[in-house]
């Protein structure tokens, strides 16, 4: 039965979904673009929904203290470090939260760091904060790794934050402890805050394991803002619920004074939702979950195969591949290129830095249908070149 959930969507379907993704897009173009997945929503989470607007559940409220109780139980559980209710802050969604640590962490003019290639709304919160952006180099030689040789030359006084993407948005890698060992050391060292989005913490490969950076030590654990969510996991991204957690008062207390007057507080309809999510009735979904994207993850890996010009490094975390292909055009031509020869539209890897030149970011949560076509059509066109 869960095998339906994650892989029934066919083409004509998504076509005339409400989904931003398909609607943007003329014709037949399949976008495998924004990490918004081809699945169906389970039924719990609908059925929490549903019973809370029969509640008339609609009033102002500014906490849930039981989801904060059950999101403090499970980090406590899960990643490894305590956390107790008054640690967890509720935001409208993951950005949010990167939003509070750079209020928090930073004055006009200090710099923020952030990996190049990298989800670029980081880069983009920086500079609306007025803040500076220095780029942590990863390179694609080197398998994406953090190297904290590199990070260390770019530290100065004026670093006061650095982002975490973990797994990392749109590389694919899950950062080991041990890089992260170098990150947290470096930041102790520097007395500098850490915003560590895990986000996609439930979507990793080959039985790895997320690590939290919070979790490696208390002196870690202090410095260190972590933000997590349900939109990747579950597919409901248009709910707009994630969590904050802050082991340090004083960082809390001034977390909570950035997002005051309730405009990052989610709504009670996706509080009803975030009580599903976060128990452990949701386990067959995570197993189905996986089992379908290792299967898709290997149909890519085969056809990469077959394409010498095209390579790209083992997914271990994320539905979202980064491969390079290595044609006579830059990224953005080759976006144009695939959309009109092959009605296939992927992101181009520049969009997420400038040692994004050369990739494109592909979103492989979806159907075998529509996989399968898409890997054919593009196959056709890059033939042509």
């Amino acid at each position: 039965m869960s095998d339906w959930f994650f892989n029934s969507a066919t083409i004509e379907e998504r076509a005339k979904a409400h989904n931003d993704r398909w609607l943007r897009e003329e014709g037949d173009v399949i976008p495998l673009t924004v990490a918004d997945p081809d699945f169906h929503v389970a039924p719990e989470i609908k059925r929490a929904i549903i019973n809370a607007v029969l509640n008339d559940d609609f009033g102002y409220t500014m906490a849930d203290t039981s989801l904060e109780e059950k999101c403090a139980e499970k980090i406590s559980q899960v990643n490894g470090f305590p956390a107790k209710t008054e640690d967890i802050h509720l935001t409208n969604g993951v950005l949010p939260g990167v939003s509070i640590a750079v209020r928090h962490a930073c004055q006009e003019g200090d710099e923020v760091i952030v990996n190049d290639p990298m989800y670029y709304p980081f880069t983009m919160l920086s500079e609306l904060h007025n803040t500076k952006p220095v780029k942590w180099d990863l390179q694609y030689e080197e398998g994406y790794r953090f190297d904290t040789e590199r990070l260390k030359e770019i530290v100065t006084p004026k670093t006061k934050l650095i982002y975490v993407c973990n797994p990392h948005n749109p590389t694919g890698r899950v950062t080991t402890k041990e890089e992260l060992k170098g990150v947290a050391d470096v930041a102790v060292d520097n007395n500098i805050t850490v915003m560590s989005d895990e986000l996609w913490e439930d979507v990793v490969f080959d039985d790895r394991k997320h690590v939290s950076i919070a979790s490696l030590n208390p002196e870690i654990e202090r410095l260190t803002m972590t933000q997590y969510g349900f939109s990747k996991a579950y597919n409901v991204a248009g709910l707009r619920l994630g969590y904050l957690c802050v082991t340090d008062e004083e960082t809390m207390k001034s977390a909570k004074k950035q997002a005051f007057g309730g405009i990052m507080i989610p709504t009670n309809l996706a509080k009803a939702a975030g009580h599903v999510m976060i128990g452990d009735e949701m386990e067959w979904w995570h197993r189905g979950l996986k089992a379908h994207l290792h299967k898709i993850r290997g149909i890519f890996e085969e056809w990469f195969e077959g394409m010498p010009r095209i390579s790209s490094p083992k997914l271990e975390g994320t539905y979202l591949m980064f491969p390079k292909f290595d044609y006579d055009m830059t990224s953005e031509k080759m976006e144009e290129y695939l959309v009109e020869k092959a009605k296939v539209r992927l992101e181009h890897g520049t969009i997420f830095g400038e040692l994004g030149e050369g990739h494109q970011r592909i979103l492989i949560a979806t159907s075998e249908e529509i996989v399968n076509e898409a890997l054919e059509r593009m196959e056709k066109a890059l033939n042509e070149l």
